[in-house]
C-alpha cells in the first residue's frame, strides 16, 4: 500500500497518523528538562511549598498554555479556510485542581476539575463567531483531549474591536 505524500491526495477515510515525541530528563528537586524536536530545551518545576525551586512553570501550567496555543492555531486555520478575517485573538485560561489528588490524600482525580477559556476575537466577519467556535471545538486536539477526559470546559468567546 502506498503512502500519500500530501494531505490533498490522501483519502479522508484512511487514518493519517502523526507521531509527536518529547524527551524529558529529571534534574532533581521537582525540576525536569524537556526537549522537543530541535527546539531549545525548556523546563518544568514546582513551587517551593510543593518541594520545588519555582524556577519554571509547572507541567499543568504548560498544559494550559498548550491548550491556548492549540486553540489559537486552530482558530487561525478555521478563520483562514472560511475567509473570516481574523484580526485579533487573545486567550486567557484558568483551571481548578483539587491538590489532594496529587498529594495522594484523597481519592480524587489529580487533573483539572474545570477549565474556563476566555477568548477575545477580532473578525472581519463578526457574525461568524459562532461558526468559528464550532469549527475550533470540533478540530482542536488539545481542547478535545481535555473535554474527552471529562473535564468541564467553559468557553467564553467574545468579539472585540482590535486596535488596527
Amino acid at each position: 500500500m502506498s503512502t500519500p505524500t500530501s494531505t490533498s491526495t490522501a483519502r479522508s477515510d484512511l487514518p493519517q497518523l502523526k507521531r509527536v515525541r518529547a524527551h524529558s530528563s529529571w534534574e532533581g528537586a521537582m525540576r525536569t528538562r524537556h526537549q522537543v524536536r530541535s527546539f531549545a530545551a525548556f523546563h518544568t518545576a514546582e513551587p517551593a511549598p510543593v518541594g520545588g525551586d519555582d524556577s519554571a512553570p509547572t507541567p499543568m501550567e504548560y498544559v494550559l498554555a498548550a491548550l491556548g496555543g492549540c486553540l489559537a492555531v486552530v482558530a487561525e486555520t478555521v478563520a483562514t479556510e472560511r475567509q473570516l478575517g481574523l484580526t485579533a485573538l487573545d486567550i486567557d485560561i484558568q483551571a481548578t485542581m483539587d491538590t489532594r489528588g496529587f498529594r495522594g490524600t484523597a481519592e480524587v482525580s489529580p487533573h483539572f476539575r474545570e477549565v474556563v477559556v476566555r477568548a477575545r476575537f477580532g473578525l472581519a466577519v463578526p457574525d461568524a463567531l459562532g461558526e468559528l467556535q464550532r469549527g475550533v471545538e470540533r478540530r482542536c486536539p488539545a481542547f478535545n483531549l481535555v473535554k474527552d477526559a471529562g473535564v468541564p470546559v467553559t468557553l467564553d468567546w467574545t468579539l472585540v474591536q482590535d486596535a488596527s
